[in-house]
């Protein structure tokens, strides 16, 4: 029987899986040597729900400042371009690393403890693959077991879902065909142009059950071609066979519930509005939590009139089924390109003295939703609240947002005047003039404006942008405290809309305006990027610190030449990782080679570890045979440094605390 902790219990499946015995027991000395015994992350963000949270404690404050590289698994030979981001999650299941590397998504298993390459494989897509709107590694793959046959699933950058043999690589032959269902052949939309169609894949397949659901990624961008492009529809395959499960709608059909939100029929012939984040499932009440991004296109609506739905929405589907549950609308007519970024996390949460099973969904506003995931109704209460209007012609804002009284904001949203830097006298009187020309969003969901508006304003400082706040990097909750962490990054945007004849066939297209810097240095007060703790049994924050140390560019900057200036955080959103002792987060893309350790508590720093490299992706761990390792991807452009899978662990007695590389898809190197 699952024990219910004393706050908050993991809402589904585990996702510590021991084998064998415990890591505590010690077999008689007449008894047979032991299995190994092994904590797993079987999936993306660790279980189904995405807590990113690991039970294990063999890594704690006393200890972790003296973990070592264990071994490095480059990824070189596997791409061309060469690799310089690599945004996945490695999964662990009995003792085997799964991940996926390169711009052709290449899949590939390895030895857990050593690095040591079992198999590899992957899809020459052809021209398929080359026009796919999301070509690289993607985030990771998925695993599946009737308890005999063990599968990888993952898809292509041209959407093609594949099963591998987990032992071998192998395709399955007797999935789909020859191992392959073409997911763009599933889509249901007439007269696709499955070589050309600006649809693809981001996240890893997410298997629930028997189904495998595919989240679509779209073609996005400030200047979208055409106001018509391909709706960005769930399809859920039959783990077994590859057959067509099911199907869902995020933009409805003419007749269904929320077509009427889309007005002159405009549902007819809008796209995206896929799910290019990863997805979430309670997997004992058969729910799936899918996070839908916005429609076609990101900064101007007014091709698509009325609130859009499921458009930048939260919806939840009967995982065998597909059926709508609930759904909630997070931004009505999204004209921000405020999508939802990140996987939802599920967990079980106390609120005064009632358990309730949540659903939270991060947010480019910098918003936490907060929903009881049975019935999508607000934990806390979440108003319609009156926003302002637009100017733009042919648009039309929506009249009023959905705005939760908890928990508060956990980024800047909106600035004014007194948001600018202020180091220095001279670099807020360049700040000061550099606004003058342009509009102060005061909210979150202060509308783009015109380039050359008759006003003479050339566009709105909007914050957040539409990076975030928020982004695919998500959060993490401890199930123990009921405490959610969350990443963000200060990252405004200057969103001016002109109209491109020449390149689009909508009215106005979006841009990104000159005014997010002073000399080389962000435009808005620091910290850039923070790490906020948010209590999920009341809603309040917690604790907030930067994440990082100041950059060193900012520390070089001319400008600040003898001044001392506070702790900034990153220019980065940061990833995290929670254990049931320590909370780790990297510091993010572009950032320094740092991960930091910090006190779950209170937000202090344990230590900051240096690795070979930046840390493009999110931190998950694992254990084997009483070892803990923590597993990330690096890499360094400035230095050419391509893109390489590292993993950290106490050294082992007799290595001095050397690292093995894990190579070219070869064996170890002592």
């Amino acid at each position: 029987m699952r024990r219910r902790l004393p706050v908050v219990s993991l809402s589904l499946v585990t996702l510590i899986l021991t084998v064998g015995v415990s890591a505590q027991q010690t077999p008689a000395s007449t008894a047979a040597p032991a299995a190994p015994t092994m904590t797993e992350w079987a999936s993306y963000g660790g279980d189904l729900g995405n807590a990113r949270y690991s039970a294990l404690d063999l890594l704690t404050r006393e200890n972790v400042a003296n973990v070592r590289v264990a071994w490095r698994w480059k990824s070189d030979n596997f791409s061309v371009p060469a690799e310089y981001r690599n945004e996945s999650t490695p999964i662990m299941v009995k003792g085997t690393l799964y991940f996926t590397a390169g711009v052709e998504r290449w899949v590939i298993a390895a030895d857990a403890v050593t690095g040591a390459t079992k198999w590899t494989w992957h899809l020459d897509e052809g021209v398929r693959g080359q026009k796919a709107p999301r070509r690289g590694a993607g985030r990771g793959v998925a695993y599946w077991t009737d308890g005999i046959r063990e599968r990888i699933f993952t898809v292509t950058p041209g959407m093609q879902l594949v099963a591998l043999d987990a032992a071998t690589g192998q395709p399955v032959p007797t999935f789909g065909t020859n191992g392959i269902t073409d997911i763009k052949a599933q889509l249901g939309v007439d007269g696709i142009d499955l070589v050309n169609a600006a649809i693809g894949n981001s996240s890893p397949p997410f298997v629930v059950g028997n189904v495998v659901v595919v989240p679509p990624a779209l073609l996005e961008g400030t200047r979208p071609p055409s106001m018509k492009n391909v709706p960005g529809r769930i399809v859920a395959i039959d783990a077994v066979t590859g057959r067509l499960a099911w199907r869902f709608r995020t933009i409805p059909a003419k007749g269904e519930p929320g077509s009427e939100t889309w007005e002159t029929g405009s549902a007819e012939y809008t796209g995206n509005a896929g799910a290019w984040a990863p997805l979430a499932a309670d997997a004992t009440r058969g729910l799936l939590y899918v996070p839908v991004e916005d429609a076609t296109g990101d900064y101007y609506g007014g091709h698509r009139l009325g609130n859009n739905l499921y458009s930048s929405s939260l919806v939840c589907l009967d995982a065998k089924t597909g059926k709508r549950v609930w759904h909630q609308q997070l931004v009505h007519h999204d004209i921000w390109d405020r999508d939802n970024p990140t996987q939802p996390i599920l967990a079980d949460v106390t609120v005064a003295g009632r358990t309730i099973p949540m659903v939270v969904q991060l947010t480019k506003q910098a918003y936490a939703y907060v929903f009881d995931r049975t019935t999508g109704a607000p934990v806390w209460p979440m108003p319609e609240q009156p926003v302002q209007a637009s100017d733009v012609p042919g648009e039309r804002a929506a009249l009023t947002q959905p705005i939760p009284s908890k928990p508060a904001a956990f980024d800047r949203q909106g600035a004014s005047t007194d948001d600018l830097v202020d180091f220095t006298p001279a670099l807020r009187a360049e700040a000061l003039k550099v606004v003058e020309k342009i509009r102060l969003g005061k909210n979150a969901f202060t509308p783009p404006s015109l380039a050359n508006a008759p006003d003479g304003t050339t566009g709105t400082l909007v914050v957040p942008g539409s990076l975030g706040g928020a982004n695919w990097e998500g959060g993490a909750v401890d199930p123990e405290t009921g405490r959610l962490y969350v990443g963000s990054w200060t990252s405004p945007s200057v969103m001016a809309l002109a109209k491109d004849p020449q390149r689009s066939d909508m009215d106005y297209v979006g841009g990104f305006g000159s005014g997010t810097r002073v000399s080389g240095l962000p435009i808005l007060k620091p910290p850039y990027s923070r790490i906020t703790a948010i209590d999920l049994t009341t809603g309040d924050h917690a604790w907030m610190v930067p994440n990082g140390d100041t950059p060193e560019e900012i520390k070089r900057n001319p400008a600040l030449a003898g001044i001392t200036i506070p702790r900034t955080g990153a220019t980065a959103r940061p990833g995290l990782l929670v254990t049931k002792t320590l909370l780790f987060a990297a510091e993010g893309n572009g950032a320094r080679p740092i991960l930091h350790v910090l006190d779950k508590g209170t937000g202090a720093e344990i230590a900051a570890i240096t690795v070979p490299g930046t840390i493009n992706g999110v931190p998950m761990t694992y254990a084997v045979n009483g070892r803990q390792f923590i597993a990330f991807w690096t890499s360094d452009r400035a230095t050419q440094q391509p893109a390489e899978l590292v993993t950290l662990a106490l050294p082992t007695p007799g290595r001095g605390g050397r690292g093995g590389r894990g190579g070219r898809g070869g064996a170890p190197q002592g």
